[in-house]
């Protein structure tokens, strides 16, 4: 009898099992460049992404990843946290995590309709910041999220680690509503709030490609940096619309009037009759009507992007040599062959008033997969 109570009692005992889930990426490019006035085209070719990850549960509430990056043969830290998850009262995680920063870098770059993000990101120093992170996409039952994120400054090619906690850390905060979000019929508004306040670190920035040139800005006597940056999408069907704008302000012991300003409009729409979907604040997974899988061609999806980033005088001042603004088009197409297996084509075409070797235009082209 006590052999079976003891059994019984056992049987009824819910017992928790550990999970694991692999996953990666592989984006590999060809990048063609070339500048009005000049003979020469740029040809290049990388894996832009080569992402290696292990993810999981190892208690009802405790999630945890380790994902690494491997192109360029260099390792670097991406998501490596350990997540305590409740959905009452929000997520809270310790480690590297992507920084709440706005739309085009909460979308990752697996679902992300561009080659590169938009221009104004490089006000961010880095997608990933690691330190203490908050999240919590249920708040008044899902029409409001909150983000907040105190990270580090270590580089990720040495895991984040920082010798320096004295010194002033990074703090960003975000803030989305969803005033509208119909699942059923696919349409969608997505509002947003964020705000960043991080130590000085120069302005660097590529038009919207890899391997072209960067432009580099010093702002001297700055210790600080603050953004605000507004977030507007929506999405009616097949079509979709998003556009975020950025400020930024270096502060510097003259009070002199440092500033940068980036703004981007874009535009999808699926001329196979998918849409993008939208999860916890950001663009996520497509899937195709008709893979090739199923014996169909696919989805296919027609892109188009307007983007600038404008520096003040006084930052030209001190950075003679380099653009004032620099507007950058992007137009192109994602073939979804599956959920999983992408091909891409970008062309760009970016204006930064350069009077000796004329604008810059490029075609971009990739293959893409995830598992």
């Amino acid at each position: 009898f006590f052999l079976f109570l003891v059994l019984s009692v056992t049987a009824q005992k819910k017992i928790f099992k550990k999970t694991i889930k692999i996953n990666g990426r592989i984006q590999y490019d060809y990048e063609f460049l070339k500048r009005d006035k000049s003979d020469n085209w740029f040809n290049g070719n990388e894996f832009r992404r080569l992402h290696l990850s292990a993810s999981g549960k190892i208690a009802t509430h405790i999630k945890y990843k380790i994902e690494t990056d491997f192109s360029h043969g260099i390792i670097g830290f991406r998501d490596v946290y350990i997540k305590y998850v409740d959905k009452k009262w929000g997520n809270f995680a310790i480690g590297s995590m992507a920084e709440p920063t706005g739309l085009d870098m909460a979308t990752s770059s697996k679902y992300s309709p561009f080659f590169e993000r938009a221009m104004l990101t490089s006000l961010q120093n880095f997608r990933w910041g690691s330190g203490l992170h908050y999240e919590n996409f249920g708040l008044f039952n899902s029409k409001l999220s909150l983000q907040i994120a105190y990270t580090n400054n270590g580089s990720t090619l040495e895991g984040f680690k920082d010798k320096n906690l004295e010194k002033p850390q990074n703090f960003s905060a975000r803030m989305t509503s969803t005033p509208i979000n119909n699942s059923e019929k696919h349409i969608l508004v997505h509002l947003g709030l964020n705000y960043a306040y991080r130590p000085y670190k120069d302005l660097k920035f590529r038009a919207e490609n890899h391997m072209g040139d960067t432009y580099h800005y010093v702002i001297p006597n700055a210790s600080h940096r603050r953004e605000w940056g507004y977030e507007f999408a929506s999405t009616f069907k097949s079509i979709s619309i998003q556009a975020e704008y950025k400020t930024q302000s270096f502060i510097n012991a003259p009070r002199i009037n440092y500033l940068a300003n980036g703004y981007y409009v874009m535009g999808s729409f699926f001329v196979t009759g998918e849409y993008r979907p939208y999860k916890k604040a950001s663009f996520g997974s497509l899937k195709p009507k008709n893979s090739i899988d199923n014996g169909g061609l696919g989805a296919l999806e027609l892109v188009a992007r307007y983007s600038n980033l404008t520096v003040s005088q006084a930052i030209v001042d001190v950075n003679p040599t380099v653009a004032e603004q620099v507007n950058n088009i992007s137009l192109g197409f994602n073939w979804y062959l599956t959920s999983h297996i992408r091909i891409m084509y970008n062309y760009i075409y970016a204006n930064d008033k350069n009077l000796i070797l004329g604008d810059l235009s490029g075609h971009l082209c990739r293959v893409a997969i995830d598992f």
